[in-house]
């Protein structure tokens, strides 16, 4: 669920009702009120000051959905589903959005028309991730809901863990999450305990990390995108003749990857250069390409890391411009925009003067 403010609060539904008497009888315990807004999404708030160090959620493990994989969570929320009333998690998993209507799983790119896909100009950043993702062998309802709310447990584990998937995401808060062992005896089992190094003041809106997400991560698995977020990293896919493609990284400080900076410096250095890269030991000429070769070598780098990020810049540029009717495509493309810029202002500042 996205990032978003407390408005427009409604009277809770039968189902979320039931769902909260359903965590009382298992055991689930959080100094946090559930929320509801008239569009059916959710959040949480405090109903106390809640202090940096204080636990915001203890949940038994036994009251999660879990798996040793995310295929298989995907799999075991299907079965769970398909038991209906019998199924023990029935009023949780009465609660988690459909496909049906305006749920937020709908903003998900994977359900989107071919039509608004096409209108992402990211270099094919968005397409190659959903290509990759892709599982047409399980039900796209489980996947999509333990893609955008599955949790790590720890131990090789994932669960789908109750209240927990209802809490917000802001990339600046600090979260730690923790698994109590069960000490035996007639204890309630395996607690999940998570706490956000933030203090929270009674009735305010409560957030936690999802982990360092990319806008492309969370709007590919989320359907929302932050701005100024900083874990974000956007990529470029670069083809040069005759050498092997590879994915030039923008961090979100505009920095770029060492890999492509290496892989450019090699591709880019004369005989000579190269003569002395081949007379290094085995093992350890891959360390001399961490560092500029020559002068001339490093502007040449420099040159074209900052003309291709500008190629990419002007598509995207292009692509803002006409989506201004598609608020979650424009935040994405305008977001990623400010990198490339942010990108090329560093390496002016460094190499006055370059050309590209």
């Amino acid at each position: 669920p996205p990032h978003l403010s407390c408005e427009k609060m409604v009277a809770l539904s039968k189902s979320t009702t039931q769902f909260l008497a359903w965590t009382a009888s298992k055991g689930l315990e959080t100094p946090l009120e559930l929320q509801q807004r008239s569009d059916g999404s959710r959040f949480t708030t405090c109903t106390v000051d809640i202090d940096s160090a204080a636990d915001l959620l203890k949940v038994p493990t036994s009251a999660c959905i879990t798996s040793d994989s995310l295929e298989g969570l995907a799999e075991r929320l299907a079965y769970e589903r398909s038991l209906d009333s019998k199924s023990d998690y029935a009023p949780y998993i009465d609660v988690l959005p459909t496909l049906e209507g305006d749920s937020y799983l709908t903003s998900l790119p994977r359900f989107w028309e071919s039509k608004r896909l096409e209108r992402v100009a990211d270099g094919g950043q968005l397409e190659r991730r959903m290509m990759n993702d892709e599982r047409k062998d399980l039900d796209q309802w489980a996947l999509a809901n333990v893609d955008s709310r599955a949790n790590f447990l720890g131990d090789g584990m994932y669960a789908m863990t109750p209240y927990l998937d209802m809490i917000n995401h802001d990339p600046t808060v600090p979260t730690r999450a923790r698994v109590e062992k069960d000490k035996g005896f007639a204890g309630p089992g395996d607690i999940l305990q998570l706490q956000s190094g933030k203090q929270y003041s009674k009735g305010s809106e409560v957030f936690i990390s999802y982990g360092n997400l990319s806008n492309l991560d969370t709007l590919v698995d989320y359907g929302f995108v932050s701005e100024k977020n900083p874990c974000n990293t956007e990529t470029i896919a670069v083809k040069m003749m005759g050498q092997q493609p590879f994915m030039l990284n923008v961090y979100a400080d505009g920095s770029i990857d060492a890999g492509s900076k290496a892989n450019l410096r090699y591709f880019l250095a004369t005989p000579e250069e190269l003569e002395i890269f081949s007379s290094v030991d085995k093992g350890s000429g891959l360390g001399i390409l961490a560092k500029p070769l020559s002068d001339r070598n490093e502007i040449d780098v420099q040159s074209f890391i900052a003309s291709t990020i500008d190629e990419a810049l002007y598509e995207t540029k292009e692509g803002t411009a006409e989506t201004k009717d598609d608020t979650l495509i424009n935040m994405y493309l305008s977001e990623r925009a400010k990198l490339f810029q942010l990108a090329i202002e560093r390496i002016t500042a460094k190499f006055p003067g370059i050309e590209y």
